[in-house]
């Protein structure tokens, strides 16, 4: 069980946030596997949501999902997030928020939102207690290391003073690619110091990396491994329930999830833009595959979106599935 504010979660798992691929097709995609604890969205503008601009706005749908979904904003200013926060609340239906103070993108960084954040804790729990004045429902922070262990400590402190319910922590420096090697070693360290729920978030690449880790964390974030193996987080449920005699393996086939992303697009995404997604997923979710690195060529080099869908069907059988 997983508490985040009012919210009793049965599993103690999240799909993380990433830009351009937990969008409403790959968590919906998710929503049908299950065993999750809770979603949250690719990174949204704050100052978009509050503008209300078309592209913004095609983010924010919801679905009629099972599991809970967060929006995760990214900002600097309070009055973005307010009015941000009050149109969530008003017209959409999230169960939460999450805030990015750990997306160490100098675009992002350079207008003094994301891991920026982390070195202006005041900011931080402006922005917070912004947040905190129209908006009840979980409110949750998603960090990185910083090189300096004082300021990791006190973003947690003041994060926590001003009232979030979790706190996940990428274990990697905001000086460190993603190729270097996630820092778990500081996950005993904070677990002393963190008094909300605690989730992690690293180079989790299978579900007994995942069992392993929740003996230290109270949750675990998985991102890029869930579009690599969309069943992880119900290998994980297996993997616990399995230990205590319960459960078996739900039915699902790579070839079958497959099918269900290419039906998932081709219903969400407008036409002109449903290429382009299918381009965005490919990198990852034909990782590991044999003779993937022909299909990724294929996809991209494609010039419509049927094309690459036959490319598909033809590299996994789908027709037959």
């Amino acid at each position: 069980m997983l508490k985040i504010g009012n919210l009793n979660i049965p599993y103690r798992t999240v799909l993380s946030p990433m830009a351009s691929l937990t969008d409403i097709v790959f968590r919906q995609l998710m929503d049908e596997i299950g065993y999750i604890g809770f979603m949250v969205t690719e990174m949204i503008s704050a100052e978009g949501v509050r503008r209300k601009n078309k592209r913004t706005r095609d983010m924010l749908e919801t679905g009629d999902f099972k599991i809970p979904q967060f929006i995760q904003l990214f900002g600097t200013r309070p009055e973005s997030f307010s009015d941000a926060v009050q149109y969530i609340r008003d017209e959409t239906r999230f169960s939460g928020i999450d805030i990015n103070m750990g997306c160490p993108v100098k675009k992002i960084t350079k207008r003094g939102a994301g891991a920026a954040l982390l070195k202006n804790p005041s900011q931080a729990a402006k922005i917070i207690r912004a947040i905190r004045k129209k908006f009840s429902l979980p409110l949750t922070v998603k960090i990185r290391l910083t090189n300096d262990p004082k300021e990791i400590l006190d973003i947690i402190r003041i994060v926590e003073g001003e009232g979030v319910d979790a706190i996940s922590i990428h274990f990697r420096f905001v000086s460190d690619r993603y190729s270097d090697n996630a820092r778990w070693e500081y996950a005993p360290t904070l677990r002393e110091k963190i008094r909300t729920s605690f989730i992690g978030n690293g180079d989790l690449k299978t579900a007994q990396d995942a069992v392993e880790k929740l003996k230290i964390v109270d949750g675990v974030m998985i991102g890029r491994e869930a579009l690599r193996n969309p069943l992880i987080f119900a290998q994980i449920h297996h993997r616990i329930s399995h230990y205590s005699g319960k459960g078996k393996m739900p039915g699902f086939t790579y070839e079958g999830i497959m099918k269900r992303l290419l039906e998932l697009i081709a219903f969400h995404c407008e036409p002109e833009f449903q290429l382009r997604r299918l381009k965005a997923y490919t990198r990852f979710i034909v990782f590991r595959q044999s003779h993937s690195k022909r299909l990724r060529e294929k996809i991209y080099t494609s010039a419509t979106f049927e094309e690459a869908r036959e490319h598909f069907n033809r590299f996994y059988r789908l027709d037959s599935t």
